[in-house]
């Protein structure tokens, strides 16, 4: 529990650091908060703030910097946000709603989502055809990877290569044959609502049919449009060159930011995530804020932008959430 001095202290603490990028003394804190009181009572109530985790002493100055939790904290308590301008709201809006093929207008929303908010920007769609499950089989490549082969009852067969790196292999030959002998004729995208809900005693294959249907479920990494890249590589935030190596990789492998856009698809709301609460280490330097677009109250599409963790998150999150309000209006 903070005292009100306290939450006083770290809201202005995240906003100076935000804007400056620099840590903060308790000087400069105390003439940013405007507090009636010493030098000596901030740099008790800052210590005190660092003990509970919320901030951190950098090893290069005497200030102090936000950590995860500091970020979060400020983040449910004190975010206020940003409206965009009149230009820029009706630049989403002319894109959204061009006439141009709908590739065309999630990539050319896509880099304007990435110029306005000067991070990365990601958007991805879904195919909202309705798929009725038939039948899995599962053709082993190697010991890391398997071919997934999904029957539809419109004789369509999707495949996929899947990770089974980290997956039993008695527990996959298990779930195919629970999901063949349960779901036959189910629609697809309501298998995983159904098995979420199914008994605690088979829990390891319904956890291994959930990894193994999601590659069918959720958009192709290939349907994502990410742009803005170099902006994010080029930020100072990023100085370090193993922080642009996982970089580097995320935007490589993109498997990640398909598993945290899903997340996002599945809640259904803005999703807020800071360094590990993505749960990858190939964001712990970045936030990512994301929230899915519908369209007949069914969800069609997520987009998102990719940042440092200090990024003006009153701006970008109504960027985010303006941006995926005018898709769902489309």
């Amino acid at each position: 529990m903070l005292t009100e001095r306290e939450k006083i202290l770290i809201k202005n603490l995240v906003d100076e650091y935000i804007s400056t990028g620099e840590a903060i003394s308790s000087e400069k804190i105390l003439a940013k908060s405007k507090l009636k009181c010493s030098a000596a009572t901030i740099r008790k109530d800052l210590n005190n703030l660092e003990s509970k985790g919320l901030i951190e002493a950098t090893h290069t100055s005497s200030g102090r910097i936000p950590t995860v939790k500091g970020y979060r904290h400020y983040i449910d308590n004190n975010l206020r946000r940003k409206p965009l301008s009149i230009e820029e709201q009706a630049a989403i809006k002319n894109l959204i709603n061009s006439d141009a093929n709908k590739h065309s207008i999630i990539s050319s929303t896509s880099e304007f989502i990435s110029e306005i908010s000067d991070f990365a920007a990601v958007i991805g769609s879904l195919d909202n055809d309705k798929k009725i499950f038939l039948k899995l089989d599962i053709h082993k490549l190697s010991s890391t990877r398997a071919l997934a082969v999904v029957i539809m009852d419109n004789n369509q067969i999707d495949n996929k290569i899947i990770d089974i790196d980290k997956i039993d292999s008695k527990k996959l030959d298990s779930c195919v044959k629970y999901l063949n002998e349960n779901f036959s004729g189910i629609e697809l995208r309501k298998i995983p609502q159904i098995l979420t809900k199914s008994l605690e005693t088979i829990r390891g294959e319904i956890d291994t049919a959930l990894k193994v249907l999601n590659n069918f479920i959720y958009p192709d990494v290939d349907d994502f449009y990410i742009t803005g890249q170099r902006k994010l590589v080029d930020s100072q935030d990023f100085y370090d060159i193993d922080k642009v190596k996982n970089l580097v990789e995320l935007f490589e492998k993109k498997q990640t930011l398909k598993e945290i856009l899903t997340n996002c698809i599945s809640n259904e709301n803005i999703q807020i995530y800071i360094g590990n609460e993505s749960g990858s280490e190939l964001l712990a330097d970045c936030s990512v804020i994301s929230a899915p677009y519908k369209k007949n109250n069914k969800t069609v599409g997520v987009l998102g932008v990719i940042g440092p963790k200090r990024m003006n998150y009153q701006r970008i999150v109504e960027i985010v959430d303006f941006t995926a309000k005018i898709f769902s209006k489309k």
